[in-house]
């Protein structure tokens, strides 16, 4: 503990609620890395992969093996990341939804795997910054 003097005590308040707000910023950027690389993690093991073989100009898989993080900050240190479809992110809402199949006028069947885990990373950010100790 420090004595600090009453002329002080508003300078020495600033810097501790500095320090604590440097602190805030630092665990909310790991929480917010962790949830990404989980939501990445969570996207390749979930995403659909095609069953028609290698003749096609993508071979399996590649669409699942695909998802990665961006890194995006600002002038104050808070970081955010942007999880998506590196290669194939034309994919994304045709599989996410469904679409027409145009050689056959027929419907593709939605594959709903994005917005699971956007719910799942979400919640597990908002549970990590939540029960964070400073």
């Amino acid at each position: 503990m420090k004595i600090v003097r009453v002329d002080e005590l508003s300078e020495a308040i600033k810097e501790e609620l500095d320090a604590m707000n440097d602190e805030v910023i630092e665990k909310c950027n790991e929480a917010a890395e962790n949830a990404a690389t989980e939501a990445v993690r969570e996207l390749k093991a979930s995403s659909p992969i095609r069953s028609d073989g290698f003749n096609r100009k993508y071979p399996p898989g590649s669409y699942a093996n695909s998802w990665t993080k961006r890194k995006e900050g600002n002038a104050l240190g808070v970081v955010s990341y942007t999880v998506y479809n590196s290669k194939h992110y034309q994919l994304t809402h045709l599989l996410e939804f469904g679409h027409i199949i145009a050689e056959t006028g027929k419907r593709a069947k939605a594959s709903p795997h994005i917005a699971k885990v956007n719910d799942s990373a979400s919640q597990k950010f908002l549970e990590e910054v939540e029960g964070m100790k400073l």
